[in-house]
């Protein structure tokens, strides 16, 4: 048995770290039950539990607890609420056998109670003079074994011990003083961590995708997302040398399909963001605003489908890549673009949501990236079309920037129609559950400056509104993933900035721009249930269960947020807060 102390500190080996233990019975109870995690655990999680970042790898996000349900969600309560790091806040809470991790900003680390918060062991680590000013997000850990494996802002890939929060192991993976840092966290996929290095976005070039043994840390592979000369796709970027080929940021964490052995990575723009201004023009630069299936064994690059090729307006498509077998049977009339090639009835697995901020579905067959169809889920006019013989997109030539601070209106924003805010999927209804906005921009590009970014700029506000748009931002919407058809449709006026949790309740949660948590009907769209939280949402919703009783979590603060385009809605920032409610 583990002994706990009241409040005493003690130095890790790692030169970076320090932790603290602290314990009541109650505390000593919780971690006493804590049980090493299996693969197989991983692969099919206990439903009570919560052990990656959308519970399954597959990232439906859907958890299968059905205690708060349809019929009693409005009964629902505050149990328990923790006060959180101050920081950029886009945590997942994670579960085990009653045990809740708090991965924080800046890479702080809590243990609690997942009952009432009482607090068991705490890690901080040392921070760095960071030039990315996105480096503070930690938007999820994992848990594996014994261990809680986490990513961190100077670019460690760092094992803590889930019992103590002591460090296990550590390994400097890639360079925090030219930009480099982690976002999305890692995850145990194939019995391999995998984690994506982002902040390729300053002085530093393209970025990667790396596995590594769980009990070491060492490095198994390493995928480029951005090719070199003489790598497959290299040649794409024409005859810029090496050193200035950047971006390909892995923001997210990676899907996996355990029965095609495939790993599916979202990859974010180039760098810098104008096709002049990288001197690029008609290159496609891989990979780059792509999906790409990678081999778990070998992380070699099996296919891609680029959602935006050679891109210009800063339209990211880093977001999770969801995992579904279903029937393809998309509807003409309800889809935006099609593949005509498509059997009747045929049953796939597929590669679907909303991987980048035009707020598109795209739906790939998950075997080969073959195109099956797609469809706008808010206003977006960057692409217009799809090359299915070339597995990509086709960019809008009216938007085409040709000179240095030439104006556009180009829809969505920065912010996106959707950003890095997930989507849901729930097996109930074989539907995705999409957040996204109408919104945009008076864009332009600035001239490059080497050694710090800020490549373009964009105006935001009231007088650019949405072309025969009704003042109606967000927009939450049902979509079938087999025919591609609306199964609903809520708007309202606030930005919907949420991520979707699904339960086998038969609910869809989210949170808005104006401090909102509902819980909608997946059926019909109906809401259910609201509480008015301290401020919005930038956290991942979990549901987990202890001692037969189910409990929702969800941490506010920051977050993506539209309030420049709607200032009625006010809020003070800041205010990271984890809320957690259940049953009477």
């Amino acid at each position: 048995m583990i002994k706990l102390h009241s409040f005493y500190f003690r130095l890790s080996y790692c030169f970076f770290s320090t932790f603290l233990v602290t314990g009541v019975s109650q505390a000593q109870t919780a971690l006493d039950d804590f049980e090493n995690i299996s693969l197989e655990e991983l692969a099919k999680p206990p439903a009570e539990d919560w052990l990656m970042w959308r519970r399954t790898a597959n990232h439906w996000g859907y958890s299968p607890l059905n205690q708060i349900n349809k019929n009693n969600v409005s009964s629902l309560r505050l149990a328990w609420a923790w006060t959180m790091e101050p920081g950029l806040q886009e945590t997942t809470p994670l579960v085990r056998n009653g045990v809740m991790f708090l991965p924080q900003a800046c890479d702080f680390i809590e243990a609690v109670d997942a009952r009432d918060g009482t607090l068991l062991w705490e890690y901080r680590r040392e921070q760095v003079d960071h030039i990315a000013s996105l480096s503070c997000a930690n938007r999820n850990a994992t848990l594996y074994k014994d261990q809680l494996i986490i990513t961190t802002r100077d670019a460690y890939l760092v094992s803590l011990s889930a019992l103590t929060g002591e460090v296990t192991w550590e390994r400097q993976i890639g360079d925090w003083t030219i930009g480099q840092h982690y976002s999305g966290g890692p995850q145990v996929l194939d019995g391999k961590i995998i984690a994506g290095m982002s902040g390729c976005y300053y002085i530093n070039t393209g970025c990667w995708i790396t596995a590594h043994d769980p009990d070491t840390g060492e490095e198994i592979w390493r995928t480029n997302t951005v090719p070199k000369i003489g790598e497959p796709g290299g040649e794409t970027w024409g005859d810029v040398p090496n050193e200035e080929r950047r971006g390909g940021s892995a923001w997210m964490p990676a899907s996996y399909d355990s029965d095609l052995d495939l790993i599916y990575q979202g990859i974010a723009v180039p760098i810098p963001w104008g096709s002049i201004q990288r001197d690029t023009r008609g290159g496609d630069v891989l990979y780059t605003n792509s999906t790409i299936a990678m081999n778990a064994d070998t992380g070699e690059i099996e296919w891609y489908f680029q959602h935006i090729p050679g891109g210009n307006w800063d339209q990211d498509h880093p977001f999770e890549r969801i995992v579904v077998e279903t029937e393809v049977t998309p509807k003409a009339d309800q889809v935006s673009w099609i593949n005509p090639n498509i059997l009747s009835a045929e049953r796939r697995k597929v590669v679907t949501g909303i991987p980048g901020k035009p707020g598109i579905i795209w739906t790939m067959d998950a075997a080969t990236g073959e195109f099956l169809w797609a469809k706008e889920t808010n206003y977006q006019n960057v692409i217009v079309d799809v090359d299915i013989e070339n597995q990509k997109g086709i960019t809008n030539p009216e938007i085409d920037i040709t000179e240095i601070r030439q104006r556009k209106l180009v829809c969505p924003t920065t912010t996106g129609g959707i950003n890095w805010n997930s989507v849901g999927y729930s097996p109930q209804t074989n539907a995705l559950y999409a957040p996204t906005n109408n919104t945009c921009m008076d864009y332009y590009l600035n001239p490059v400056n080497p050694t710090v970014g800020g490549y373009h700029s964009s105006a935001v506000s009231l007088k650019i509104p949405v072309p025969e748009g009704d003042g109606q931002i967000g927009i939450f919407t049902a979509v079938d993933v087999a025919t591609g058809e609306a199964l609903w449709t809520y708007q309202q006026r606030a930005a919907i900035t949420g991520s979707v949790l699904t339960t086998g309740g038969g609910l869809a949660f989210v949170t808005d721009d104006a401090r909102r948590f509902r819980a909608f009907d997946v059926d019909t769209g109906e809401i259910l249930w609201e509480q008015i939280l301290n401020s919005s949402a930038g956290g991942f919703p979990t549901t987990f269960s202890v001692d037969d009783i189910q409990y929702l979590a969800i941490a506010a603060g920051g977050g993506v947020n539209h309030r420049t385009l709607t200032p009625e809605i006010r809020q003070r920032s800041g205010g990271n807060m984890l809320f957690v409610f259940r049953l009477p």
